[in-house]
């Protein structure tokens, strides 16, 4: 596969910006009216301070390779032709200058990043290597990126809302299924944390789903009353007329005993103590 840097120079050209269609590779999902039209506005006072990439299709006219943005703003300004910069490509390596272009765009989302690397890697038979050279980037920030799609359509949904810091959206990585990652999302989203906040609450998540608190002494409550049995037992042996009551409820079992004030007093409900097992 012939590299970026292999190919011939691109040349500016003045061209009618009515012949030149999108990219199919565009990575970015939104194109905000706003941003256009302030956009738009700059280029009107300044001009055109970069001109767009584009390369000639074989049925005639030309494919956006860089600057969607800057050509949709002039066509918003009525041009009727652009400065560009033809370069004589294949698909793979316009794909690959758009996705490029895109990555050094602080906005765009670290998921429609991983996307468009994926969408190269499977559009064109790439390895991962070949890919990361293609874009300049180092074969393990290529596979971090790519690990982020195994995320749930959900999951990756939640953390692009919540605009969560993509090593916390790795770091979700770590619990094992979709409900356990969604509840982790809300919860460091309504709780705004921070990364170095969040990464420890998925520390003491994850700790938790493997280390759960034992519970087997409060599940055998029979313990527990065999326990309240004995006090009982050595409250009669000092001439105590007490009474107990167990109950169960829908969620608890009360134990409930009853102490005489005096031997010619019957009991009332404020001599009762309550026990919740």
């Amino acid at each position: 596969m012939a590299l970026l840097n292999r190919e011939k120079q691109a040349a500016v050209q003045l061209l009618p910006i009515g012949e030149i269609t999108p990219s199919p590779h565009q990575s970015r999902r939104d194109l905000h009216e706003e941003e256009l039209t302030a956009l738009a506005q700059s280029i009107d006072r300044s001009g055109l301070l970069n001109p767009v990439s584009v390369r000639a299709l074989p049925q005639g006219g030309y494919c956006l390779i860089a600057g969607e943005r800057r050509w949709r703003a002039c066509q918003m300004l009525g041009w009727s032709r652009i400065p560009a910069l033809v370069w004589q490509k294949g698909d793979a390596d316009a794909a690959a200058l758009t996705l490029a272009e895109n990555l050094h765009r602080s906005d765009l989302h670290y998921i429609e990043e991983a996307e468009g690397i994926l969408r190269l890697i499977t559009g064109y038979g790439m390895t991962q290597n070949e890919a990361a050279a293609l874009l300049a980037m180092s074969p393990s920030a290529l596979c971090n990126k790519l690990r982020l799609l195994r995320l749930s359509p959900a999951v990756q949904q939640a953390v692009t809302g919540y605009h969560l810091p993509e090593r916390l959206a790795r770091a979700l990585l770590q619990l094992p299924d979709e409900d356990l990652q969604l509840r982790a999302v809300h919860h460091m989203g309504e709780a705004g944390l921070n990364t170095r906040q969040g990464e420890e609450y998925l520390r003491q998540l994850m700790h938790r789903q493997q280390h759960p608190p034992y519970r087997g002494l409060l599940r055998d409550y029979r313990i527990l009353f065999t326990t309240v049995d004995r006090a009982v037992e050595e409250i009669r042996r000092f001439g105590v007329a007490v009474t107990t009551r167990r109950r169960e409820e829908d969620d608890c079992i009360s134990y409930t005993i009853r102490i005489p004030k005096s031997a010619r007093k019957e009991p009332d409900d404020r001599d009762q103590l309550s026990l919740y097992a």
